[in-house]
């Protein structure tokens, strides 16, 4: 099940399938294929105050009827995840420079333990909470495998879902709306069919970090200098680049509006946070 690559490039608003490990940085939607579709969530509200254990938020799989992998969306908050690196400013020789944590939209951490358990209820990153992606581009477009070795666990884990009548020791049982209870858990030790989901991102981030790339490529082929890593003066060499002149000086964007620079900065998307900022002044030629 493979796009054509122009296809895919034509993209620019909904949700798609990742393509890198770049367009996992932002807002991302995980779902799990069976015999049915099942969209990665934490419970709603209703759900957790139904339950006994409404003090840990618990993650679980939910049943999307008659849905098409490729034309499926986030039906809900809950059913999205901001993923960040787990360490942004890990350098290419470290080995969390690999590792990415899956925030939720109440502020939470997607954890595992050494004993296979998830739960959603940290509001920190630690090693519970630093997992590494891995493509499979040959399972189909989107296709990735989520990796980690907690603390006292020899060997590595991956994020699992199964869909069995009867619950093995240790692992709790989440029914989803289907005749079938789905078992998620992080036991697996290999990559087999329960541990392929499919991940999907905002097409418009992902359009936004490829003219980023581009503009930082183009800068390499012509010997411009990089980004010196001061806002102020980054943003200035930027608007002489790229903006439109009036009055034969640039538009630089609000002072106020620097915070949000030094964040996406923090955060690994330094790039993306200037042309956010020149795309305010609406006077880049390149970003209308």
């Amino acid at each position: 099940m493979v796009n054509p690559d122009n296809d895919k490039c034509q993209s620019t608003t909904g949700w798609v399938p990742i393509e890198s490990l770049e367009d996992l940085e932002g807002p991302i939607a995980l779902y799990h294929r069976d015999e049915q579709l099942y969209a990665l969530a934490i419970p709603p509200k209703e759900e957790m105050q139904a339950r006994a254990d409404t003090n840990e938020q618990v993650p679980a799989l939910y049943t999307l009827d008659n849905a098409s992998l490729m034309e499926s969306e986030p039906l809900s908050v809950e059913q999205v995840f901001a993923v960040r690196r787990s360490v942004p400013m890990a350098g290419p020789a470290d080995a969390e420079a690999t590792m990415y944590s899956l925030k939720s939209f109440v502020g939470t951490y997607l954890s595992a333990d050494r004993h296979g358990r998830l739960s959603c209820a940290s509001t920190a990153i630690g090693a519970l909470e630093m997992w590494t992606p891995v493509l499979l581009p040959d399972r189909g477009d989107g296709a990735i495998a989520f990796m980690i070795r907690p603390p006292g666990v020899s060997e590595d884990r991956f994020l699992s879902a199964e869909t069995n009548n009867t619950a093995p020791e240790g692992r709790p049982a989440v029914l989803t709306g289907s005749t079938l209870p789905v078992h998620i858990h992080a036991l697996g030790t290999s990559i087999g069919y329960s541990q392929v989901f499919f991940a999907k991102c905002q097409a418009a981030i992902r359009q936004k970090r490829q003219q980023a790339i581009a503009a930082t490529a183009a800068d390499s082929i012509v010997g411009i200098a990089p980004m010196s890593g001061n806002l102020a003066v980054d943003e200035a060499t930027q608007a002489k680049r790229f903006q439109s002149f009036q009055g034969g000086r640039p538009r630089p964007t609000a002072e106020r509006s620097m915070p949000d620079l030094n964040s996406a900065k923090q955060a690994g998307k330094y790039g993306e946070g200037l042309l956010d900022r020149r795309e305010k002044t609406k006077s880049d030629r390149y970003c209308k």
